[in-house]
């Protein structure tokens, strides 16, 4: 298998993993939205990438200490905004279920995360065929999630209580709680940035020794940490808002500790793996590497969605829209790993 093909695996993997990481939220149901998400903020923001940073890269302070400033300036940035995006992605996921608030998000993600880097690094590529056969994977892949979208919206419609409000019924309540996932989307290409902007310090980490599996790791302990601040912030404020600390020791909730454990490692490792993606397809990959890893995190989701029964009654037409809306998705990432070629 060569590099290229080896990179389009792990960003499929990888947004597998990363699909599946939100659903222990849905067997947590006595502790609140902030108790399960600062659990999985310690462990996927803070333990594990410095765990795997110090494991894997070689003399990594030194490494810090030597860098210069301004990519580990763009890391903390981007790390910060990646905070704020976690924080509307997790609020989104509450609002409007993992089916419809990964399909969201992750639409706009894919498009700005992609074209983005196409533009600004490789301008040259998109006259030509690969170029164009890299928007129209990254079109087809925006379409499904306009039909997801619109799956969403008659789910939601089918199953309004029949007492719902006139502003229920005329969409204004329902189209609010959207604004959490397109806030999440606008702002979660931040990863893939810090990947398309972060390759001195790669550099810098093959240089000291790492393998070329984990050199990227080089960019996330400084990442997610910036991330943990804005999200750990907002968390103790709902603690102090709620009351909900005192929630950590309610009687039946010691298992929900190994939950937001778990949610933790996928989503962290997910990161890795696209990370490793993104070095494996070499310039390409922020822009072929994050439209795949999207792509397969809401196909995933929708799985999970599903599963979980957050399409029980909604009738057949809206699942009939959602999986027209797979089908899409499917179509593009096809396209993106003939780009890739």
């Amino acid at each position: 298998m060569g590099d290229v093909a080896l990179g389009v695996v792990l960003s499929l993997i990888a947004g597998i993993v990363n699909g599946s990481f939100a659903a222990p939220t849905k067997y947590s149901k006595l502790w609140q939205w902030e108790n399960i998400w600062a659990v999985w903020a310690v462990v996927a923001l803070f333990i594990v990438p410095w765990t795997l940073g110090l494991l894997t890269i070689p003399h990594l302070f030194s490494l810090y200490e030597e860098a210069e400033l301004r990519p580990l300036l763009l890391l903390v940035g981007f790390g910060f905004g990646n905070g704020l995006a976690q924080i509307c992605f997790g609020l989104g996921l509450a609002a409007i279920g993992l089916s419809l608030g990964f399909a969201i998000a992750i639409g706009i993600s894919t498009a700005l995360g992609s074209l983005g880097p196409l533009v600004i690094l490789h301008p040259e590529l998109i006259p030509t065929a690969q170029g164009m056969t890299i928007i129209g994977g990254v079109v087809l892949i925006l379409i499904g999630i306009v039909v997801c979208a619109v799956a969403g919206r008659m789910k939601e419609a089918a199953l309004r209580p029949p007492g719902a409000s006139q502003a229920s019924r005329s969409g204004v309540g329902s189209w609010q709680k959207f604004i959490y996932s397109i806030c999440a989307g606008i702002l979660s290409p931040a990863a893939n940035f810090a990947v398309a902007f972060g390759g001195p310090l790669v550099a810098q980490a093959a240089d000291h020794g790492a393998q070329e599996m984990f050199k990227a790791g080089v960019l996330w302990p400084p990442f997610l940490l910036a991330t943990m601040v804005p999200y750990l912030a907002y968390c103790a404020h709902l603690w102090r808002k709620n009351d909900s600390f005192k929630l950590y020791s309610l009687a039946g909730t010691r298992h929900y500790w190994l939950f937001g454990l778990l949610m933790g490692l996928l989503w962290t490792g997910s990161l890795y793996m696209f990370g490793a993606s993104a070095t494996y397809m070499s310039t390409l990959g922020p822009i072929l590497g994050w439209p795949l890893f999207m792509s397969s995190i809401i196909i995933t989701s929708n799985v999970w969605g599903f599963a979980t029964g957050e399409w029980k009654g909604a009738g057949n037409k809206p699942v009939s829209f959602m999986l027209g809306g797979i089908v899409f998705l499917i179509l593009g990432f096809v396209t993106l790993a003939i780009a890739s070629r």
